[in-house]
């Protein structure tokens, strides 16, 4: 099947599938997609970043709105990444991204449709409802997602992620200690979530880990971040929206 199944200029296109008769009794099928040079944004940001290694500001923003284009048209059709990390935005020579491995995408199909912590391929970018059993499948999981990508991709190294936790509970602990315990006002259903405990460590919210990136990406980009981790998943920035922020008019 020679057909080009490009769909979208920031979805890794699918060029081609090859079927190939082989002499053992395993056929093998081919998948052909798009060259990038073997480039994503796990190293891209290293190798042809600023200064001291760290992308600008208007690097991120670009990379950011590409990303958001392609999840746009993603969650337009009902289809949610689950698994939006660096490795998987590929970059072309000419600095266009492109959004690939949908190997844990999830079409939702039907309302009843459900997810787990291991449906995503990026553990530390679970959010904090999935983490507490919510197993609602809808695009606040990927847009959490995209803000852990952001807080990334204002680092030097871009190594480390944004929350880190080898079990469920550690990682929660994680975005706790970071961005604060939930409250009621915060995030309403948060007492109602299943492995809610009322005995939950009281973490106030820390800004100093957030404000460090105002230097670069300025008080709009930081703005837009807190949007996007946002911990009432019905509060959460849609894609949509996002684009409108004006963080992308700086």
């Amino acid at each position: 099947n020679d057909n080009n199944y490009n769909i979208h200029p920031n979805i890794l296109s699918l060029l081609s599938i090859k079927y190939l008769p082989t002499l053992s009794l395993n056929n093998s099928i081919y998948f052909i997609f798009d060259y990038t040079h073997n480039r994503d944004l796990a190293t891209h940001g290293l190798l042809y970043g600023g200064t001291e290694k760290q992308l600008t500001n208007e690097q991120i923003q670009t990379y950011l709105y590409q990303l958001l284009s392609a999840i746009i048209y993603c969650h337009d059709r009902l289809v949610y990444h689950c698994a939006i990390e660096l490795k998987h935005l590929l970059i072309t020579r000419t600095g266009q991204l492109k959004l690939s491995n949908f190997e844990y995408a999830k079409h939702a199909v039907c309302p009843t449709m459900t997810i787990n912590t291991t449906d995503l391929s990026c553990f530390s970018q679970c959010p904090p409802e999935l983490v507490l059993g919510d197993r609602t499948l809808n695009s606040s999981l990927d847009m959490w997602s995209i803000g852990c990508v952001f807080a990334q991709l204002c680092s030097s190294t871009q190594i480390e992620p944004l929350f880190r936790g080898n079990h469920q509970i550690e990682l929660l602990f994680c975005i706790f200690s970071m961005m604060g315990t939930p409250t009621d006002d915060i995030w309403p259903s948060f007492h109602k979530q299943t492995y809610f405990n009322a005995d939950f460590p009281r973490w106030p919210r820390r800004n100093d880990h957030l404000y460090e990136l105002t230097k670069l990406i300025g008080p709009e980009g930081l703005d837009f971040l807190k949007c996007l981790l946002v911990y009432d998943p019905k509060r959460r920035l849609k894609a949509r929206a996002a684009l409108q922020h004006p963080y992308f008019n700086r």
